[in-house]
């Protein structure tokens, strides 16, 4: 490369142009990409209520299904979205595991199981690639920990690194994912944005993959290191590290022109590969239909005593707990979505469904809600009080303390408010002089309904003034942390302040946060809600007891699950632990319904006829549910996580690093069901368990070798389906050496799933015959010392089975050291 300009003009390409998009160059082939997250839909650049658009199921409720249909068919569904929006890349899917249940952001993994996760990654990457839409597997690797997620040290062995946290990432990288992203962490000392062992020698060499690595966003660390290592892209722009730092790295003969020229060639075929994508119009009954369907086949049901479930046609129904009327659709991160007019609730859902059969509606305990909206007390705009929302005002504040007058004004319809990069009227945040300051001023007009308590609450990345009727009330807010500036947006700390307020008298309030420059991002969170009636659970009770069946709705909050935050707990909130069981003291056939993403404590559970687990559902979460609970749909999920009994059952219960910044993974392999079959640990509801609607018969199990010579071999069962309804059945098969001793090796896993299959079994008495590829890969281990994959030889168990611990048949087999199988006698 002998012209300084080109060296300029390629240079410029690895880093972004701002916060979503990509440098162009015809010249070198290369377009402006746009890059939007993306997991459960397609976010927009706002980051607000303007950005509607539509929401799936999260990870981990896709990993439920256990079905690559259902999830390709999501996966095409949001690359359509993207496509319409102008998008290149959306960044998902998320191929971390859930190694603790108290990781915060577990509900976009596709669960504990690696295997599990690989080859549901790799069919929603397939349905998002299939509309000319680049996925991005992240984040690489062992990013499963939001706690000091930029900066804790993985310590880990390679074996495990391998056999476990990169094989979900392995299989994108078999399907041909376009883009992948390195994760904020260390592992074993280095950088993810800067480690050549994983950026080059396991992506580019093991894998042989062609496509972009790119940084977290403000998740690189250096020049030399992160482009020798093999980072192509550096995320989000303006540039810091890479783009003119890469050309003067070059001319300092630090970095050779070619890793530059490199970057650039990925960039160019990610361009060409995008180049052609297509977003077909599809009517949106069937959009719809599709996460409708994907959500019903998603909820897990856990037990069902007595077949309380579905609803016989004449029984009345009490609805209670807040996640009825207050469901959370999605977690409280950036990729969170705005949802449209048209989205049902569960308690709207089962009304239309229902009718007069559902006698009452009573929430029984407060919404756990961080930050509650204040839109129910219906707040009128000041600027225009015909208008319903917020008056927002932008303005510069000088030395002396003086405030400008309004240099923007916005009419919102939220109460979480972002801003990266620039703020209307005040400009560039970047521009801003660290002495100088800006101010926010959110204003409404509120006429409460009944007199009393209302509680105020609000946080924001600066300083924030509660003020009502002109008059100081309260205090709060913090600083962004430098370090973690979008984790410091959503969990901040909250300040509650409690306000008396009379019925009928309108009132003026405002929302003040000043802020000083020298931040990446600013953002505020604000709302209200009524103080909670004394009796609400007596109230619950009293409903409950009248009906024939009572349906109790559980869970958390819509901005619970946060970036750069893990759970203390996993139980839900204490009042609805206590509705729960005082709902099903007063009526034993209670069904409880969990709206959560995540494992969850569920101590009374065996006091409860039926538990059924929702998960992050998406928007067609109320009309799902209202068809599974009276039979139209069949709940369709099995477990892509292990429910215990007691929090210390789990192999990690702490997610926190040391005082020096590492997290070890001292549980090897042993992660999610290895760790409770390891240790004999019975938990509640096992790994791959579900029930359904309809009797599903096992008959014969099978084991034969493949005549295509693809796969080592192939296994199954033979299935029909004994009643009138048709069903839904997931068949699993997991490998289990065998040792002398009859037990697993020390380190070592007693079993670990190897293959699945979803299948719908009619009612007729035709029988089904499953069969499911096994792969010689499943069968391996890592050779820590030749740095590759060596079949694991001897004698295998290879189980059919309902869940992990619902064996319905057993093979046994030799595997020779050149990763033959043999069936027959093997003692």
């Amino acid at each position: 490369m002998n012209d300084p300009d080109d060296l300029d003009l390629l240079a410029r390409l690895t880093a972004g142009a701002d916060m979503q998009t990509t440098h162009r160059d015809p010249e070198h082939h290369v377009r402006a990409l746009r890059l939007v997250d993306g997991p459960m839909g397609v976010t927009g650049g706002l980051l607000d209520e303007r950005d509607v658009s539509l929401l799936a199921p999260s990870g981990t409720a896709l990993a439920a299904t256990f079905n690559r249909a259902t999830v390709e068919a999501v996966g095409e569904l949001l690359g359509e979205e993207a496509a319409a929006c102008g998008v290149d890349v959306l960044l998902g899917p998320n191929l971390n595991l859930s190694r603790s249940p108290a990781g915060g952001r577990n509900f976009e993994h596709f669960g504990e199981d690696p295997y599990l996760a690989g080859a549901l990654g790799a069919a929603w990457i397939t349905g998002v690639q299939s509309k000319g839409v680049a996925a991005c597997a992240k984040h690489l690797v062992c990013n499963d920990t939001e706690t000091g997620r930029h900066g804790y040290d993985v310590q880990i062995d390679e074996q495990t690194l391998h056999e476990v946290y990169l094989a979900p990432f392995a299989a994108a990288a078999r399907v041909g994912v376009w883009a992948m992203m390195a994760a904020y962490n260390k592992v074993n000392g280095q950088h993810c944005a800067e480690h050549p062992a994983l950026l080059t020698r396991i992506l580019r060499e093991q894998w042989d993959w062609d496509g972009v690595v790119m940084s977290d966003w403000f998740g690189t660390h250096s020049t030399t290191a992160s482009l020798t290592a093999g980072l192509d892209l550096e995320m989000p722009g303006p540039a810091r590290h890479l783009g003119p730092a890469a050309a003067a790295a070059v001319r300092a003969g630090d970095v050779p022109a070619s890793t530059v020229q490199r970057a650039v060639e990925h960039l160019a075929l990610l361009s060409h590969r995008t180049a052609g994508r297509t977003a077909p119009t599809r009517p949106p009954a069937e959009t719809r239909r599709l996460l409708h369907e994907a959500a019903a086949d998603s909820f897990v049901l856990l037990k069902n005593d007595h077949t309380i479930l579905p609803l016989a046609g004449d029984t009345s129904v009490a609805v209670i707990g807040p996640n009825a009327d207050e469901p959370a659709y999605q977690g409280g991160t950036f990729a969170r979505i705005a949802l449209g007019p048209e989205v049902r609730t569960p308690l709207t859902a089962l009304r239309e469904a229902l009718g007069p059969r559902v006698t009452a509606h009573e929430p029984g305990a407060p919404s756990e809600s961080r930050v509650p909206s204040l839109l129910p007390l219906g707040p009128r705009a000041t600027d225009s009080p015909g208008d319903p929302g917020f008056t927002v005002t932008y303005h510069r504040v000088d030395t002396d303390g003086a405030v400008s007058e309004p240099l923007a004004t916005d009419t919102r319809a939220t109460g979480i408010l972002v801003w990266f990069t620039e703020l209307p009227g005040i400009g560039a945040l970047a521009d801003l002089p660290p002495r100088s300051s800006g101010l926010v001023r959110v204003s409404c007009l509120l006429t409460p309904e009944t007199d009393g308590t209302y509680d105020f609450h609000f946080a924001g990345t600066g300083d924030v003034r509660l003020l009502i009727d002109g008059h100081e009330t309260g205090r709060g807010g913090s600083r962004a942390l430098p370090a973690d500036v979008m984790g410091a947006l959503l969990h901040g700390d909250v300040t509650r302040i409690p306000v008396s307020l009379t019925a009928g008298r309108q009132v003026r309030i405002d929302f003040e946060m000043s802020f000083t420059g020298g931040s990446r991002a600013q953002g505020m969170q604000f709302g209200a809600r009524a103080a909670v009636p004394a009796d609400l659970a007596e109230r619950a009770v009293r409903a409950a007891r009248a009906a024939d069946t009572a349906i109790v709705f559980a869970g958390v909050s819509q901005d619970s699950s946060l970036e750069s935050q893990d759970r203390d707990s996993l139980a839900l909130p204490a009042a609805q632990t206590d509705l729960i069981e005082q709902v099903c003291a007063a009526n034993p056939s209670t069904v409880v319904v969990v709206n959560a993403p995540f494992a969850v404590d569920m101590p009374w559970a065996e006091r409860a006829a039926a538990v059924l687990l929702t998960w992050f559902p998406g928007q067609e979460y109320g009309p799902a549910l209202a068809d599974v609970l009276t039979g139209a749909l069949e709940p369709g999920g099995r477990l892509p996580v292990t429910l215990a009994r007691a929090d210390t059952d789990h192999a990690v219960t702490s997610t926190a690093p040391s005082d020096d910044g590492r997290l070890t993974y001292t549980e090897g392999v042993l992660t999610g069901y290895r760790h409770f079959d390891a240790q004999r640990i019975t938990p509640r509801f096992c790994f791959g368990h579900g029930l359904g609607y309809a009797n599903i018969r096992w008959r014969a199990a099978h084991l034969h070798t493949d005549p295509t010579g693809r796969y080592l071999a192939l296994a199954g069962v033979t299935l029909n389906s004994t009643a009138r309804q048709a069903g839904k059945e997931v068949v699993q098969v997991y490998a289990a050496p065998i040792t002398d001793t009859g037990t697993a090796e020390p380190g070592r896993a007693e079993q670990h799933l190897v293959g699945f299959a979803a299948v719908h079994v009619s009612p007729e008495p035709a029988e089904l015959r499953v069969d499911i590829p096994l792969d010689i890969q499943d069968f391996s281990t890592w050779d820590t010392r030749a740095g590759t994959w060596r079949p694991r030889a001897g004698r295998w168990e290879i189980r059919l089975a309902r869940s992990s611990q619902d064996i319905f048949h057993r093979f046994r087999v030799y595997i020779d050291p050149d990763g033959n199988l043999r069936t027959g006698p093997i003692g």
